[in-house]
């Protein structure tokens, strides 16, 4: 049974943004939307969500606006692949980059004892 922790929801991120960015060195329109729809509609168990809020404290609402960031991010990505826009692709997978390292910047070392 896949037990979704934390760890894992980023490790899947993380092989799925591999994905993407491949897709995107060769222009694999069908690869990046497909995996920018993956990427924005990661799961986030209602579970993990309470454990990080109780975590974080005041700190939770930047988390939501790194993570809203991301998604959005994603959600351009997949319009931009739609219309084969190779260089909008490029600009909201940046977007969506700097959603990523913005969270991970600010919570990643806080928030690793919930990925154990």
């Amino acid at each position: 049974e896949h037990k979704l922790t934390l760890r894992a929801i980023m490790q899947e991120l993380g092989t799925e943004y591999l994905r993407l960015t491949n897709a995107l060195m060769i222009e694999d329109f069908k690869g990046l939307e497909e995996s920018a729809k993956v990427i924005q509609s990661h799961p986030l168990p209602n579970e993990i969500v309470v454990a990080i809020k109780n975590k974080l404290g005041s700190k939770f609402r930047a988390f939501e606006l790194a993570d809203e960031q991301s998604h959005r991010g994603a959600s351009d990505l997949v319009k931009r692949a739609a219309a084969k826009d190779i260089s909008g692709s490029a600009r909201a997978f940046g977007g969506m980059t700097n959603g990523c390292v913005s969270c991970h910047k600010q919570f990643r070392a806080t928030l690793k004892s919930l990925s154990d």
